[in-house]
């Protein structure tokens, strides 16, 4: 069972945000949740999590929110489906207009294949003086389960490229959702970009926004990923071959104009 999070000798005097961009999840919520509730026992913990709502049409939204006597949870999001870029620029707008400088945003996908006992040791890296730290496939001792052989390899390839095109300390893996973020980072960030911080609707949002916060100075990490696609309920949404060479060709893009 992993510790509650406030054993941790990293736990200073902030409020943890959890970004959760959520489309149709209602099957993976209870595990999902069970799993927060042994890292956050008590509500008067200092603590948020945030679902998006992205135009869910099964009962994602009321199985959350069953949580709420024993979880500190709220939801946000559209009626519609507007993707996984407007999600995450929801939540980081949520997050840096009510969090303060100190605090940590984690976001992490809502299918239980990322899971929550990894943010002491992703806020021991915060703590370090990073301002983001990745939970990469790419780190010694990271864990890949239930990911076929051809799917790694493409990611690997996929991975070396996009360190070629586009250079970020300290960073291997430039497309895993699951980061914790310095909220003072993302509130300057705002201020530089503005509305234009995540542009992207798609899966290359996470790519786009990573690179942008490169440009404004951020100190990148990573620490090993406990990856758990064999507890995944239900096929993937996501259409990995595809995601990765529309994502290649914006990198190569992005290269030759400039990342705006």
């Amino acid at each position: 069972m992993p510790a509650p999070i406030y054993m941790s000798s990293t736990m200073t005097a902030r409020t943890i945000w959890v970004g959760l961009p959520a489309y149709n999840e209602e099957v993976t919520i209870p595990a999902l949740f069970r799993r927060f509730k042994q890292v956050f026992p008590e509500k008067g913990m200092p603590y948020r999590i945030v679902l998006y709502n992205d135009g869910c049409t099964d009962r994602t939204v009321e199985r959350a929110l069953e949580w709420g006597k024993e979880l500190n949870v709220e939801i946000i999001g559209k009626a519609v489906n507007m993707g996984l870029g407007e999600g995450l620029r929801s939540l980081i707008a949520h997050v840096t207009e009510l969090g303060a400088e100190n605090d940590v945003l984690f976001i992490m996908d809502c299918d239980d294949t990322h899971h929550p006992d990894q943010f002491p040791v992703m806020l021991a890296a915060l703590d370090r003086g990073h301002d983001i730290v990745i939970a990469s496939r790419y780190r010694h001792g990271s864990r890949i389960a239930g990911v076929a052989l051809h799917r790694r390899l493409l990611s690997l390839g996929a991975a070396t490229l996009f360190k070629l095109l586009h250079w970020c300390r300290g960073v291997r893996d430039y497309t895993c959702g699951f980061r914790g973020y310095r909220v003072g980072l993302l509130q300057r960030a705002r201020t530089h970009y503005g509305e234009r911080l995540v542009e992207e609707r798609g899966f290359a949002c996470m790519v786009e926004l990573l690179l942008k916060l490169n440009r404004v100075g951020a100190s990148m990490c990573e620490v090993p990923i406990d990856l758990r696609y064999d507890l995944k309920q239900g096929a993937s949404k996501m259409d990995v071959g595809g995601n990765a060479l529309r994502l290649l060709r914006k990198l190569v893009a992005w290269r030759v104009r400039g990342l705006k």
